[in-house]
This record gives structure tokens, C-alpha cells and sequence, in this order.
């Protein structure tokens, strides 16, 4: 339903003329995204098939409370959105207006002492990372990218990082919050005057404000939020000119505290018996991986031109180099001192040895010796998604959380079989078999990993493809496994084949029926369902969802 003109004014008087508009141009621009061609109906295209009814974009918690409150009133659907990165960040019903949180974009406090931040909606990670490497100190960047929205990943979203086995998980992040309810009442989470913890005695609500996933924009507005902060054993300032191999830039100064290392095991039970032993050890600043050289030199060299990609390939390049790094994964060890590096380097070699893997001696010449060290530092820090995207397309697979071992064994080697049959078929870009992306927590006690692959956008058959894998993937994981474990729910929205709602239906027996406990705490929060419930729980299909007593 179209928004009334009395309504329009109301919202206009709230947040002021200059900040509303329906102007259809503006509106299509807030329904374009990466992945919308993946949702039905809307292949081969770019724009979800739901325009807002208005943008409003408010500039205080007290002009996003009045709008909320007005919503509950007329009822009338909204949904906040801050850099919007993926299309659970727009409506997917008719009658909603957004209220973009752009407006809203400073860092409040930055509190060294005690180590955390306190940042409004739109402060994004480089914005924040440039203040606290000052104060010697350190954040743990989305791996989306450091463009993206530090409160909508800490709050609302999945909290993986690339910086997580030295700063942990961004849910474990959040502290104290500020947050408007569906409602529009105010609910603070966290101390009464400061904001260096996120409980006090008592009940947590934590569970219910962000959960495993984050409630993607169904349960209100969050308007502020502190985050933890992290030693930074560098520099109060990265300098940096033009040349890095990876990014297209390098840092100018050399840091003699850091070194990174690109280790090689010829099985994913190698890999992980080294990944186990790393964390014993407490030993790795970042631990991660882009896949084999296969996928990472052809993929995520965003500095190299496809050009150069084609006759690395052409020459056999690509191929030597995964016949020398297999499976490979990066180490960067970070230390206060030159002997603790020393320390550190002589630990990770003993281990390295133990577990049977080998570093390629290819990682220490020519254009890996470059990536090593200070160029992956900066890649790190920047956080830069310089993704070459073969096709226009890329999704991933699956996403799974859990313990180093059963993470590996489930992503390894069927994951690469099923792959490989899309391939083969010529429906999706050849970037490699190995093509899982994986971050470590808390010293490797668990780790998050992700089967990303590519597809071409503007090809139907391709798009069909490469949701048809996800279906497959699904099925063989139930399949091998018997049913569902509690890794299959780490990236639930990463099944694209069907509706959110119908895949949480799907799961939520599996799981004590949270399906369940999700539309009650949707209903207990949002009476007059005013609060946009598309990603949300089992969303529009809640609604008759009979929830019991």
C-alpha cells in the first residue's frame, strides 16, 4: 500500500524535508544489491523485487524513536538499514519504509584505558581502526570489508572477522547498547552510566538481541554500541604508498615485530592438527585462509588485471603452484618485541614440522615473499574486499562453525567433489576446487569457515546452477551426516533455494523448535509487528505460526 501523504508529512516533520524522499530513482537505488539476482523473480537481474515506500534518514536516537513509535501507530512496517551489505539489510515485503542510519556516524568515546569504543550506526571499520591504532590499540574488522558498518556487524549481524584468533568473535565483542525496541522505548543494555560491559547480575538478554545471526533489522533499532578494542603491537600510524602485489599498495615503513608465513599441508587432517597445536601454543596474531592458489591468485588479486590472471593460467603458473601449496593457510605472528617474534617463529616452525606440513619455498621468493609480513598486515588492517568477481556472481555455499576438525572434515573434501561437478559442467567459473574461506577464534578453539565460488550474474542457467549446488550441498551434508548438527545453522541464510522462512522451518525441529521461541520473542517485542520481519525467525510466515503456550 502506498504511503499516505498525511503519513509522508508526519515523517518529514520528524527527521526534516530534506531527509525523506519517494522519489522512485532514489528509492530503485536502495533495492540494488550483490545478491538479489539469487532470490526468485528476479534473475537475471540486480534490484530485490521490494521498493521501500519512503527512505527517512534520521539523525539521532531520538528522531529514530519518534518515527518508530509513529510506525507502531499507523501501522506501518520500517526496517534500518547502516552501509546495507547483503539483501538481508532490505525488505523483502511490500509496505515497508527504510530508515538509512547514514546520518548518523560518529565515534562517541574511545576509552583506551579500559579498552573499548562506543560508535553510532554508520562509523564504519577503517573509520574506527584510524583513531584506536593511535591509542595503541586495535579492532577485529568484518572480513566483509572495513566499508561496512561497525554496530550492524557487532549487533545485528554474523561477527566473523579476520583478526578473530588473537580479538575473538564480534558477538563476544559487544559490550553495553543502546536500543530502540520495535515499540520505539529505549532499552539500554549494559551499565546505567558507562558502557565497558554488556550485562550486569542478573538475566542476559543477549541471546535474544543478537542470537547465533543477529535479528537483521526484525526487533527495532540499535542507536549505539561499545566494542571491545585489542592490543596493537605496531605503529600508532601505517604509512603507505602504491606497488603491494595483493592490494596495489604496500606500507612505506618497515615493521620488524611482524611476520607472516603461508604454510602447506597435503591433508585437511594435517592442517588441522596444526591449527590445534597453534592454539595451544597462544601463538598467531591471525590465522586464516582464501583456499588454494588456484582461487586466491585468480580471485583475490583485486591489484592484478584479469588479463594477467589468463596467462598466469595459460603458463601453467597457477597449476605449479597448487601442486606446491595444496592446502595452504595463512599465519601472521604479531609480537611486543623482536624476542618475542623470535620466540614465536621458533614455536610455529616446531609445531609446523609436528604436524607434517611444510613451508613452499615459493612463499619466500618473488611475489609471495611480497605478500608476506607487512603486505599482509596492511591487507589485514585495511580489511579491502579486492575481489576480482569472474562473471559478476559469487555466493557462498554453506557456512559452518564449530571445532577445528569437524569444520575441516565437512568442508574439505566433499565440498570440493561437489564443486568440482558444477565446474566440469561448465556453469561456474573455475576458480579452484579448494576455494573455502576460513577464519580462527580464540586460538584456534574454533574456527568459521565458508565455500565461496562464482557464477555469472547476467546467465540464467548459470544462476540456476549455482543455486542448485547450494540445494545439493545441503543434501549431502544431511545425507553424510544423518540429519542436521549444530554447524549446519552457522550461515542458515546462505541457502539461497529456498525462503528464509521455509529454511527455518525446515531446521527448527532439528534445534529444540527455535523456530518457535523466536516468533515468541518477536511477538512478546513487537505486538503490532511494526518492526520489518522478512529475515527475521521464520518471518512472514510467523504470522500463522501457532507457537504453542
Amino acid at each position: 500500500m502506498p504511503l499516505k501523504d498525511s503519513h509522508y508529512a508526519l515523517f518529514a516533520d520528524i527527521v526534516g524535508p530534506e531527509f525523506i524522499s519517494r522519489d522512485p530513482l532514489i528509492l530503485d537505488g536502495y533495492t540494488f544489491n550483490w545478491l538479489a539476482e539469487f532470490h526468485p523473480g528476479v534473475a537475471p537481474g540486480k534490484f530485490m523485487r521490494h521498493r521501500p515506500e519512503a527512505v527517512l534518514l534520521p539523525a539521532s536516537v531520538e528522531e529514530v524513536q519518534a518515527v518508530v513509535k509513529a510506525c507502531n501507530r499507523l501501522g506501518i512496517k520500517y526496517k534500518a538499514i547502516s552501509t546495507g551489505y547483503g539483501s538481508h539489510g532490505f525488505p523483502q515485503q511490500e509496505g515497508v519504509i527504510l530508515l538509512d542510519l547514514k546520518r548518523m556516524n560518529r565515534i562517541l568515546e574511545i576509552d583506551a584505558r579500559n579498552k573499548y569504543a562506543v560508535v553510532e550506526p554508520y562509523v564504519v571499520w577503517a573509520q574506527l581502526e584510524a583513531e584506536v591504532i593511535k591509542r595503541g590499540l586495535f579492532t577485529t574488522p568484518v572480513q566483509a570489508g572495513s566499508q561496512a558498518s561497525v554496530l550492524a556487524n557487532v549487533t545485528s549481524g554474523w561477527g566473523m572477522n579476520c583478526m578473530g584468533n588473537h580479538g575473538g568473535h564480534n558477538g563476544r565483542n559487544c559490550l553495553a547498547v543502546e536500543w530502540v525496541l520495535p515499540t520505539g522505548e529505549l532499552l539500554k543494555l549494559g551499565p546505567h552510566e558507562g558502557w565497558f560491559t554488556g550485562d550486569g547480575p542478573g538475566p542476559s538478554l543477549r541471546g535474544i538481541m543478537r542470537g547465533h545471526c543477529g535479528a537483521q533489522g526484525g526487533l527495532g533499532v540499535f542507536t549505539k554500541v561499545a566494542i571491545k578494542l585489542h592490543h596493537w603491537p605496531g605503529p600508532p600510524e601505517l604509512r603507505t604508498e602504491s606497488g603491494g602485489f595483493f592490494t596495489g599498495y604496500r606500507l612505506k615503513d618497515k615493521i620488524d615485530n611482524v611476520k607472516g608465513f603461508q604454510p602447506s599441508f597435503r591433508t585437511y587432517e594435517e592442517m588441522a592438527n596444526f591449527l590445534q597445536k597453534l592454539g595451544e601454543a597462544e601463538i598467531g596474531y591471525a590465522v586464516f585462509r582464501a583456499g588454494e592458489p588456484d582461487h586466491f591468485l585468480s580471485i583475490m588479486l583485486g591489484a592484478q588485471s584479469n588479463q594477467l590472471v589468463r596467462q598466469w593460467h595459460e603458463s601453467g603458473f597457477i597449476e605449479e603452484m597448487v601442486k606446491a601449496m595444496p592446502h595452504p593457510v595463512s599465519v601472521l605472528l604479531f609480537a611486543r618485541s623482536l624476542r618475542e617474534l623470535a620466540y614465536q617463529e621458533k614455536v610455529f616452525f616446531r609445531i609446523l614440522e609436528e604436524s607434517g606440513g611444510w613451508l613452499p619455498e615459493v612463499t619466500q621468493e618473488g611475489i609471495f615473499k611480497d605478500m608476506m609480513g607487512s603486505e599482509m598486515l596492511v591487507t589485514l588492517v585495511a580489511n579491502d574486499t579486492h575481489f576480482i568477481h569472474h562473471g559478476g556472481g559469487f555466493v557462498i555455499a554453506a557456512g559452518y562453525q564449530g571445532s577445528t576438525d569437524a569444520v575441516l572434515r565437512h568442508m574439505g573434501w566433499p565440498m570440493e567433489r561437489l564443486k568440482k561437478k558444477y565446474i566440469d559442467e561448465g556453469k561456474i567459473m573455475a576458480d579452484g576446487l579448494d576455494s573455502t574461506y576460513h577464519n580462527s577464534f580464540d586460538n584456534n578453539a574454533y574456527v568459521y569457515m565458508e565455500l565461496e565460488y562464482h557464477y555469472d550474474a547476467a546467465d540464467p542457467e548459470s544462476v540456476h546452477a549455482a543455486r542448485r549446488l547450494i540445494s545439493e550441498e545441503r543434501d549431502l551434508a544431511r545425507e553424510e551426516k544423518d540429519g542436521f548438527e549444530p554447524n549446519d545453522i552457522a550461515l542458515v541464510v546462505g541457502d539461497y533455494t529456498k525462503t528464509l522462512q521455509e529454511r527455518l522451518l525446515d531446521m527448527g525441529p532439528h534445534y529444540g523448535n527455535f523456530h518457535l521461541w523466536q516468533e515468541k520473542i518477536k511477538r512478546a517485542l513487537d505486538p503490532a509487528d511494526a518492526s520489518d520481519r522478512s529475515n527475521y525467525g521464520v518471518g512472514l510466515l510467523g504470522r500463522d505460526l501457532q507457537t504453542g503456550s
